[in-house]
């Protein structure tokens, strides 16, 4: 079984805040924007002044973010290879 889960779908199993590594090496964050779903992650930060998770507002569209898709961080926590449901 691998460390880390992949997940290679266009569909809704991302979340908000979900921060994945992409094919080509880089670092996105999943937005809330409707048509830009995924961001920079320099754009902003997860968290606001008060600790609570924050999205960023989207800087791409789906078939921008080559897959697949690592996820790294959901919730704001490591996922260290723990299975995602949609």
């Amino acid at each position: 079984m691998s460390d880390v889960h992949k997940i290679t779908s266009l569909d809704s199993t991302w979340k908000p805040g979900d921060v994945v590594l992409d094919a080509e090496g880089n670092l996105r964050v999943r937005s809330e924007h409707p048509k830009w779903v995924w961001d920079y992650p320099n754009e902003g930060s997860l968290r606001d002044r008060f600790g609570h998770l924050t999205f960023p507002e989207g800087g791409l569209e789906e078939k921008d973010v080559p897959r697949p898709l690592t996820l790294l961080v959901r919730e704001g926590r490591p996922v260290g290879g723990r299975q995602i449901e949609g």
